[in-house]
């Protein structure tokens, strides 16, 4: 049985490629360009890849529609895949994803950005880089998250390891998901998206970890910042366009928002010239906050490797993106 694998991210590529050249009964091809993944499409059962952009991800999809495909399962090691459901995923293929692999290095990257903002870590360095040394500066306008609300929006996998990481530093916790989360011994109150304003006007720092939608899509405007408590704190590692960042900078600007910490924006990568990368009191990480963990990399491998051999065995997949 033939599989696919095209590792336009190389997060892992090395342990993936290693986990799923050990599935008894596939054999694997790794391929490194698109037209190289659509040469090799024909006889595969099965095709392991990441998000790719929208006109990308539709020579693919058209492929894996044409009668004479083979394919029957495909697996996404990337936490997004926008561009694949911009175009429509094939409802007759199954499909997989990393379910949660990825999660805990997120949501570490999430609060280091968040704690980094509020310790004024930017003036920090600034002042490094003079060799001046000037504590009231930054003690002024330091911040501690002892005793915050921190509002989680978007409390999947992501949203609560967060939760996990933010609770030991003393922060009450609100959750936000499309409809109220469950009762979670993590979380101090629940919120369906709904009610976003009103649990964000409570909120001395947000985290955003929601997917992007038609729905979440430039989710934060305005109207929202405008809603929230003046001074607070905003960190997102969901997706650049849940965030409309002229608004952002508009918040940052005017000192609605104290602080921002952002690993996503929209388009990436941000063009030099875009005015947001001179914000007062931002930290911009370039997208990489799933990164740094072998951990994580063991899970995209083993998650990968473990639906490959059920496929080779007949058995049901996990970690379905639908059924």
């Amino acid at each position: 049985m033939k599989i696919v694998y095209w590792p336009k991210i190389q997060l892992g590529r090395p342990k993936i490629t290693e986990a799923l050249g050990k599935v008894e009964g596939a054999t694997l091809e790794v391929v490194d360009t698109l037209d190289a993944l659509l040469s090799a499409l024909p006889g595969a059962a099965g095709l392991v890849l990441a998000d790719a952009p929208e006109e990308e991800a539709r020579q693919v999809i058209e492929a894996l529609k044409a009668p004479a495909s083979t394919v029957r399962w495909m697996h996404f090691i990337s936490a997004g895949r926008e561009g694949f459901e911009a175009v429509g995923l094939p409802r007759h293929i199954e499909i997989s994803y990393a379910a949660g692999a990825a999660s805990p290095a997120v949501a570490e990257h999430a609060m280091m950005l968040l704690l980094g903002v509020g310790r004024r870590v930017a003036d920090v360095l600034a002042q490094q880089a003079l060799h001046t040394w000037d504590r009231m500066a930054p003690a002024s306008r330091a911040w501690s998250l002892e005793g915050k609300t921190l509002a989680i929006v978007g409390y999947g996998q992501i949203g609560r390891e967060i939760a996990k990481r933010a609770r030991p530093f003393g922060a009450k916790i609100l959750a936000i998901s499309r409809a109220a989360p469950a009762p979670d011994a993590l979380v101090d109150e629940g919120f369906a998206l709904a009610d976003l304003p009103s649990a964000l006007a409570r909120a001395d720092a947000v985290m955003v970890s929601i997917a992007l939608t038609e729905q979440t899509h430039h989710l934060f405007n305005a109207p929202l910042f405008s809603a929230m408590k003046k001074g607070a704190l905003l960190v997102n590692v969901a997706r650049g366009g849940v965030v409309d960042q002229a608004a952002l900078r508009a918040a940052l600007e005017s000192g609605q928002l104290g602080g921002a910490g952002v690993d996503v924006v929209d388009p990436e990568p941000l063009p030099a010239d875009d005015p947001l990368w001179d914000s007062p009191n931002l930290i911009l990480s370039p997208h990489f906050a799933g990164a740094g963990s072998p951990e994580t990399v063991n899970r995209l491998a083993a998650g990968a490797a473990s639906n490959a051999r059920r496929l080779v065995a007949g058995e049901p997949l996990q970690d379905l993106v639908h059924s």
